[in-house]
């Protein structure tokens, strides 16, 4: 038989003689259902392991996610107190300003009376 197929080896001439003798004894259905089974299992583990590496790759941008929103929300809260300080330094300022409007004004008034 080798002598015709000079590509197949001893190893795939004993698969095939092992398929037609479950095909002998068993029948064609049965071994085709048997098959299917086979198939549908090996299908099933491989979506298991995608799943598990789709997981661990969601896992793993969740945690970017989050780190990433802690920074923001730790900038945001920067910003925040800056602008805080702003308001302040502001209110100040706008505080030293009315004094000092005051002090012109009386200075102002006491030249005015002066004369």
């Amino acid at each position: 038989m080798s002598d015709h197929h000079p590509n197949m080896n001893s190893e795939s001439i004993m698969e095939v003689e092992t398929y037609i003798g479950l095909i002998e004894r068993i029948g064609l259905p049965a071994v085709i259902i048997a098959a299917c089974m086979w198939y549908i299992w090996k299908s099933q583990l491989a979506h298991r392991e995608e799943i598990k590496e789709w997981n661990h790759k969601d896992s793993k941008s969740d945690e970017r996610l989050i780190d990433l929103i802690k920074e923001q929300n730790s900038q945001s809260e920067m910003v925040a107190s800056a602008l805080n300080n702003l308001t302040v330094a502001y209110k100040d300022i706008a505080k030293t300003n009315e004094r000092l409007a005051m002090e012109i004004k009386g200075m102002a008034e006491a030249i005015i009376r002066s004369r």
